[in-house]
């Protein structure tokens, strides 16, 4: 048996075994949905992923409870952004936006109209500072006081309905990270070169359009590179029709001859969505391999479809006349039951059969998800 052939063997083992990562909540063990919980004067706020520190504390101005917003943005799983030309944060989530200004009340937003805040916005250690409850009403999220403890929880509505995200990343990651599978536990970081970062795409007089930035060589076999990110807020267990769209730029002209594969066409695009935190985790007791990392779902392998992830393209740019990188478009499809907690998580990543060095951006990430029944 070769040693992919064993690696293969291995890893559909580990994943038939394989249980979920998450951890339980950090608070409300039955909270299903993105929450957040700031305590008026503490400098640790709590959503489901763990423990926030803030640079300053949560405060009531006149009877409001103010929080910070970007502690308030990731913990409803909402996209923030800043303007600093005009000082004005934007906050999107599912299909809804609101954008609030420094030092004013004012509003604006996808159903706001003649709207004016309770207290203005306000810049306080680095942080802004937003009204809790009439910024979580303008997003659909419901907003809970306890008044023995000074608490104030925030608590996203489940969709009912179609929605829609996108992601560019001219201003942040938008919570979306980035891992490396199917290489040794004990690699040389020196000759991998793995890397992930949110950096300005490699094309001509660009200074404006970014993207995240996935790097590395394949020393073992089939090196797979993925970036992933969670959508909450969803029905807990039920099922939806999910997709995924998406730009990914590369610089390999088609029908090159490489060292286990060609440099476009043997790189295999891959996405998915699949209910479990996408991870690499670490595989041992492999006859006649040292432990490895493998993907905690199913990609498949190379040219092949898994059962959570499917081919969708290669690393092949669309018009070899073209010198630096270029956008090729790619979609998936899928559908797929959300987890307890009213997650879905969508992946994308390249399988190589390539043993060099491949590079590539992610930008303009399209996701539509709709509940069934």
């Amino acid at each position: 048996m070769t040693n992919k052939s064993k690696k293969a063997v291995a890893m559909i083992a580990a994943l038939a075994m394989t249980t979920s990562l998450h951890s339980a909540l950090a608070f409300g063990a039955g909270n299903s949905l993105p929450s957040v919980q700031f305590q008026i004067g503490s400098l640790s706020a709590v959503d489901n992923d763990g423990t926030i520190a803030l640079k300053h504390a949560p405060y009531i101005e006149q009877g409001v409870a103010m929080v910070p917003a970007r502690a308030f943005s990731e913990g409803l799983d909402a996209k923030l952004t800043w303007n600093d030309a005009d000082r004005t944060i934007r906050l999107d989530r599912a299909g809804l936006s609101v954008t609030l200004t420094v030092g004013k009340d004012t509003v604006s937003g996808t159903t706001v109209k003649n709207v004016k805040l309770p207290a203005k916005v306000v810049i306080k250690e680095g942080q802004a500072f937003i009204p809790a409850k009439s910024v979580a009403d303008l997003l659909d999220a419901n907003t809970t006081w306890e008044n023995a403890s000074r608490k104030v929880i925030i608590q996203a509505k489940p969709h009912d309905e179609t929605i829609a995200y996108n992601y560019n990343f001219n201003a942040s990651q938008n919570g979306w990270y980035g891992d490396f599978a199917d290489l040794p536990v004990d690699y040389n970081p020196d000759i991998y070169n793995l890397s992930f970062k949110r950096e300005l795409i490699d094309l001509k007089d660009n200074k404006t359009n970014y993207g995240l930035k996935m790097v590395g060589m394949n020393r073992s076999d089939d090196l797979f590179m993925f970036t992933a990110k969670k959508i909450g807020g969803l029905k807990p267990n039920a099922t939806y029709d999910a997709s995924v769209a998406f730009k990914l730029y590369t610089d390999q002209a088609g029908g090159m001859i490489g060292v286990g594969g060609a440099p476009g066409e043997s790189v295999y695009i891959k996405a998915g969505f699949v209910a479990t935190k996408p991870a690499a985790i670490r595989l041992d007791h492999v006859q006649g391999e040292d432990p490895f990392f493998i993907l905690n779902a199913d990609k498949g392998n190379q040219s092949t479809d898994g059962a959570d992830l499917k081919v969708v393209g290669n690393m092949a740019s669309p018009d070899d006349s073209v010198d630096g990188f270029q956008a090729k478009s790619m979609k998936h499809q899928a559908t797929l039951k959300s987890n307890e907690k009213g997650e879905l998580y969508v992946i994308i990543g390249s399988d190589s059969g390539y043993e060099g060095l491949t590079t590539w951006y992610l930008d303009d990430v399209k996701v539509e998800l709709t509940p069934r029944g």
